[in-house]
């Protein structure tokens, strides 16, 4: 199951839950409060190896294929 991030809106604590993608249900607070919201982060996207930048595979003057 994803885990996804909350924020209160009454207190301000952030907590994390895991909970169904289909699932639309919003946790409470671990204070006990009901009025949260889903916080959205950006992704974690790690490039790895060779090909990620304009420089990497451009053929350079006078080289050709084969």
């Amino acid at each position: 199951m994803p885990v996804y991030s909350f924020q209160c809106t009454s207190c301000g604590a952030r907590f994390d839950r895991s909970q169904p993608a289909a699932g639309q249900h919003l946790p409470e607070c671990p204070a006990g409060h009901r009025t949260v919201r889903r916080v959205y982060t950006a992704p974690a996207v790690v490039f790895k190896g060779p090909g990620f930048y304009s420089t990497d595979n451009r053929r350079h003057k006078g080289e050709t294929t084969g």
